[in-house]
């Protein structure tokens, strides 16, 4: 297991505890229910499409490059370069509405940022020095992080998904859905 994966559980069950312990500040107590039921909906939706990207991208990787020899630039990565981390993008942010907390947006924004700017450099370097022209054609095609309409729309965009691929997500998955789970139900017992 990657330390990278290890440090993210870690934080995932820090963010937790804290969430119980500031309950108070993390969670406001809201009076209009169909607000909170857009917002709960919204952030879910985030959620499970933040997981869809991730576990697509490692299974195309994983399927279309065994060996670590092959660029891969279909599926999720014909739309942007970066499909995994534009997942985990999606799956914060839909923990955010889902907590909706403003405050947090801020904190994790940060975070994110500070992890996954240095990263995408360090691997585009990479893919640079070991595939020279293809990874400079493929930046001129597929966008770093934000997809575009012209993205979306190529053939090779197409997104397929196999259960098989979701084993490697499974654990962050559920410490995902544990987490919410655990939050929403704080927020409710404490009404």
């Amino acid at each position: 297991m990657k330390t990278r994966i290890k440090i993210h559980g870690f934080l995932i069950f820090i963010a937790a505890v804290l969430a119980i312990i500031f309950y108070k500040y993390l969670l406001p107590s809201y009076s209009n229910s169909s607000v909170r039921i857009i917002f709960d909906l919204a952030g879910l939706s985030l959620v499970l499409s933040g997981y869809f990207l991730r576990t697509a991208a490692r299974g195309y990787k994983a399927e279309l490059n065994p060996d670590g020899k092959t660029l891969v630039t279909k599926g999720p990565y014909a739309i942007t370069r970066n499909p995994m981390y534009l997942g985990t993008l999606c799956i914060g942010l839909g923990i955010i509405l889902l907590i909706l907390q403003w405050w947090t947006a801020a904190a994790f924004l940060i975070i994110y940022l500070a992890i996954y700017i240095p990263q995408i450099k360090k691997e585009e370097k990479k893919l640079d020095d070991f595939f020279p022209d293809a990874f400079k054609n493929y930046c001129r095609v597929a966008p770093r992080f934000f997809p575009g309409i012209k993205n979306l729309r190529q053939p090779d965009s197409k997104i397929k998904f196999k259960f098989s691929w979701a084993e490697k997500e499974l654990s962050s998955f559920l410490a995902a859905s544990l987490f919410i789970i655990v939050v929403k139900n704080w927020a409710l017992l404490r009404r």
